[in-house]
C-alpha cells in the first residue's frame, strides 16, 4: 500500500508540474514542483516505517532543510541556476515532459535510501555520523557556492567576469559537488548498499549532462580566461578530481 501512495503522490506532482510548464512556458515551476516531490514521498515512507523516531526526525530535517534551500534558490536566484539556461534549449514537448522526469526521479530514485533509513533501529552509529558530516559539508558547499555566485553576479563591476574565488577557487562546480555530498549523506543514513543508487544517479547526471554543457558554454563565453581557470582548478572534487 505504501508504494501505491508513493506512486499517486509522485504522479500528482508530475501532473502539477506539467500544468505549470504549460501555463508558464518556463522551467522554474516544473523544477520547484519536481524537487518538492521529495517531501510527500518522505512523509509517506516515514508514516509506514517502524524505525526509531529520532532517526525519522533527522531524515525529515535533512529533507526539509534541503528543500527550503532549493526553493529559495529557485524562487529568488533562479537566473543564476542551470535550470534557467534550459528554457531556451528545450522544445515545447520537452518542456512538458520535464516535470514528469524530475518528479519521478526525485520521488523514486533520490528518495530510495529513505526506505532503509526509516526502518533502521538502534542508537546513533557510524553511518549516522558520516551521514550528518556529509550532509553538513554538502550544504555548506551547495548553498555557499550559490550565494557567492549570486553576490558576484549582482555586482555591476563584475559584469562579464568569471568567478574564480572562494568556493569557485576550490572547484569549477562546487555547488554540484555539494549536492552530491548531500545525496551521499542520504545514502549513508540508510546503512544499505542500495542507498548508493541516489548519489550515483546524482553524480552521473552531472558528469554526463550538466557539467559538459556548462563547461562548453563557459569555454565559449570566457575563452582564454576559462582555459586558464580550468587548468588551475579541479572540475568537481576540490584538489582531487
Amino acid at each position: 500500500m505504501m508504494y501505491l501512495y508513493m506512486f499517486v503522490a509522485i504522479q500528482i506532482m508530475a501532473t502539477l508540474g506539467a500544468i505549470a510548464a504549460y501555463r508558464t512556458q518556463d522551467t522554474r515551476w516544473p523544477f520547484i514542483i519536481g524537487f518538492n516531490t521529495m517531501l510527500p514521498v518522505t512523509c509517506i515512507i516515514l508514516y509506514h516505517a517502524d524505525g526509531v523516531a529520532w532517526r525519522h526526525l533527522m531524515l525529515l530535517g535533512f529533507v526539509g532543510i534541503y528543500l527550503a534551500r532549493m526553493n529559495w534558490v529557485l524562487l529568488f536566484w533562479f537566473a543564476n541556476t542551470g535550470a534557467a539556461k534550459l528554457k531556451g534549449q528545450m522544445s515545447r514537448k520537452e518542456l512538458l515532459g520535464l516535470p514528469v522526469i524530475v518528479a519521478n526521479t526525485f520521488g523514486w530514485l533520490y528518495c530510495l535510501p529513505f526506505l532503509w533509513t526509516a526502518t533502521r533501529t538502534g542508537g546513533f552509529d557510524l553511518f549516522d555520523g558520516l551521514a550528518l558530516g556529509s550532509y553538513i559539508i554538502g550544504t555548506v558547499f551547495h548553498f555557499g557556492a550559490d550565494y557567492q555566485k549570486r553576490r558576484f553576479k549582482s555586482n555591476p563591476a563584475n559584469k562579464g567576469q568569471l568567478i574564480t574565488s572562494g568556493f569557485w577557487g576550490l572547484s569549477r562546480h562546487p555547488n554540484y559537488f555539494g549536492d552530491f555530498l548531500i545525496y551521499l549523506g542520504f545514502a549513508l543514513s540508510s546503512g544499505a548498499i542500495w542507498g548508493l543508487a541516489a548519489p550515483i544517479a546524482n553524480v552521473a547526471q552531472y558528469w554526463l549532462d550538466a557539467i559538459p554543457k556548462n563547461e562548453r558554454q563557459a569555454a565559449q563565453k570566457y575563452s582564454e580566461r576559462w582555459i586558464n581557470y580550468a587548468a588551475r582548478v579541479k572540475c568537481f572534487i576540490p584538489f582531487v578530481l
